[in-house]
């Protein structure tokens, strides 16, 4: 029986692919680099900021270091919420989710609870994993795992856009619902929906008639 609802962050609740260039690319530029823009930055984003602002540095032609990191996640903190905005209808969904609710995602922990209040929904949420949490980040099962031991859980759901998302289920042993709306493509999830509606629909099913 699934009592707990497990939502990644970036890609899925919320577009947030403009916020994260903007504070890259104010990293970039503080040392010396050219700017990417978002279209450049969107595949490099989903394994936690050390790699995105790895892969960034060496996109841009430098070679990474732990300030270019450093600049990053200040610019972030400063700069949690630019233009990110809620999916269509993700907000409804949330309110009509009758079981515990958690966001597990590889975006660093405070920046994570900074916007999630900043778009209004950090209420919907009983934990908040991040990127930097735990030793571990997705696709590591133990984020996961975390999640559910806070909110009293035993089976959750996961629900992502991507690769880690699929995998950090499985490698915790639980169904995932991949959306199509993301900045990846949630291939081998359980089932994938491309509307806000259809993953309501998918969510009740799973829950249990009762719900739907």
């Amino acid at each position: 029986m699934i009592d707990a609802i497990l939502w990644d962050l970036d890609g899925t609740l919320a577009d947030t692919v403009g916020d994260i260039a903007h504070a890259i690319d104010l990293a970039l530029v503080a040392h010396g680099l050219p700017p990417l823009g978002a279209d450049r930055v969107r595949p490099f984003i989903g394994d936690g900021a050390p790699r995105l602002v790895d892969r960034c540095v060496r996109a841009a032609g430098g070679e990474p270091t732990a300030a270019h990191l450093s600049t990053f996640r200040d610019a972030y903190r400063a700069h949690p919420r630019v233009t990110a905005a809620l999916f269509p209808g993700i907000r409804e969904v949330l309110e009509w989710v009758p079981v515990p609710q958690a966001v597990v995602t590889n975006k660093p922990e405070d920046v994570s609870r900074a916007l999630l209040a900043a778009l209004r929904i950090d209420h919907f949420f009983g934990a908040v994993v991040g990127g930097d949490t735990l030793p571990v980040r997705k696709p590591d099962a133990e984020p996961l795992r975390h999640a559910l031991r806070h909110l009293g859980a035993a089976r959750g759901l996961m629900v992502g856009d991507g690769p880690q998302d699929v995998a950090a289920a499985r490698n915790a042993g639980l169904p995932v619902v991949g959306v199509d709306w993301g900045i990846h493509a949630p291939e081998g999830a359980d089932a994938r929906v491309a509307t806000a509606a259809a993953l309501r629909a998918e969510l009740a099913a799973r829950l249990g008639p009762r719900y739907r």
